[in-house]
């Protein structure tokens, strides 16, 4: 489906690419080295995809439009470099990162000038309330990882703690970006309300599929399993878990997480039917992330990006 909407997008997605490349340039040697490194490697870039589909929903996209794109790839990158680092992570994607390949403090650096030049592409031609909506998340991200570490260093998330964490590090992104390119072609306030619906609840989906994959073997998803585990993260299967847990079963289970035991903790997860019912809990807010968009008029664009909340649904275990 990504593809299919890349092309559907067509000229507007090659114009996306060339604003977002031409606005990182910096005419450093190594820091253009190590953006091209990045460049080379980008994932799905769907927070863009989104503002311009939103855009298009709206009846076609602007100028204005494709630097939010642009601007919240920006974003979105420099929040993986800096998560790298809090992480320790070794590898993205099956590809090094800048961590492993120059220091902690260059992907630091790295993820600074990212950030920088995502509010430099959209203070260029866009409105105030674009602008806001962009520093609403910059500080939403940093407070849902403040809470994050909080949660895993006392070892006592709940699932309205989880919720709170994902809203701020995953929804509110996702609320930008569809904000953004709505905003930016003329939407009025009942469809930004509708829009900011869906991203949300988007948004969380999203989190907790990317959740619910970390409980499934390397052979499945490509990507080392139990990370979150090993990070000391509660996350939605596992307080799934819990929930019809014991207080002895459950203090079992947090010592193992403290003492590093992965694969004890992903059978009990299993054992308690911890991923079916993440999975019941994932379909609700990809549902409702449909709902949302019942009052924007039909179209191609509305399609895709119902599309994308119901791709979401499809049960992988």
């Amino acid at each position: 489906m990504i593809d299919d909407i890349k092309k559907f997008l067509g000229a507007d997605w090659t114009k996306y690419h060339q604003v977002f490349e031409d606005n990182l340039k910096s005419n450093i040697e190594l820091l253009d080295s190590i953006n091209e490194y990045l460049l080379f490697r980008k994932g799905k870039q769907l927070r863009p995809m989104l503002c311009l589909l939103a855009a298009k929903a709206c009846g076609g996209i602007s100028n204005n439009a494709i630097l939010c794109a642009a601007a919240i790839e920006m974003l979105h990158t420099a929040t993986l470099l800096h998560d790298d680092v809090v992480d320790e992570a070794d590898t993205r994607r099956g590809n090094p990162t800048i961590v492993s390949l120059y220091t902690p403090q260059a992907s630091v650096l790295i993820g600074d000038y990212w950030l920088s030049r995502a509010i430099h592409t959209i203070i260029q031609d866009c409105d105030k309330a674009v602008f806001q909506s962009f520093a609403r998340s910059i500080e939403d991200l940093s407070r849902g990882e403040i809470i994050q570490m909080d949660k895993a260093k006392k070892m006592d998330t709940t699932f309205d703690d989880y919720r709170q964490i994902i809203a701020l590090k995953t929804a509110s992104v996702f609320q930008t970006a569809v904000f953004s390119g709505s905003y930016c072609s003329g939407a009025n306030s009942e469809e930004l309300q509708a829009f900011d619906n869906y991203a949300y609840h988007l948004g969380l989906a999203f989190q907790m599929r990317d959740d619910i994959l970390d409980y499934h073997p390397e052979s499945i998803t490509g990507k080392p399993s139990g990370q979150d585990i090993k990070e000391k993260k509660i996350t939605l299967p596992l307080l799934s878990a819990l929930s019809k847990s014991s207080a002895a079963e459950s203090i079992q289970v947090k010592q193992l997480i403290v003492s590093g035991q992965v694969q004890p903790v992903v059978e009990f997860v299993y054992s308690k039917k911890g991923l079916y019912d993440a999975q019941t809990i994932l379909q609700q807010e990809s549902l409702l992330a449909v709902e949302a968009l019942n009052v924007i008029d039909d179209s191609p664009a509305k399609k895709y990006l119902c599309e994308l909340a119901s791709q979401l649904n499809i049960r992988e275990m």
